[in-house]
């Protein structure tokens, strides 16, 4: 996973990053460790989820 481009797109979404987790359905501080950098793997499922909040293709996350 590309840490740093969900980051960015967190950074330009209209949502703090307390909504992101409410609309993901995960706890706050998961969205927090992705966004830090300090967690590196992220479940599939999370990761839908968390591209359909942010309005974009889980394939963004994609490395390269």
């Amino acid at each position: 996973m590309n840490t740093k481009k969900i980051k960015e797109l967190m950074d330009n979404a209209e949502l703090t990053r307390h909504q992101i987790a409410q609309k993901v359905g995960v706890n706050h501080s998961v969205i927090y460790k992705i966004y830090d950098g300090s967690t590196k793997e992220i479940k599939i499922s999370t990761a839908f989820k968390l591209a359909d909040a942010l309005g974009v293709d889980v394939n963004e996350f994609r490395e390269g």
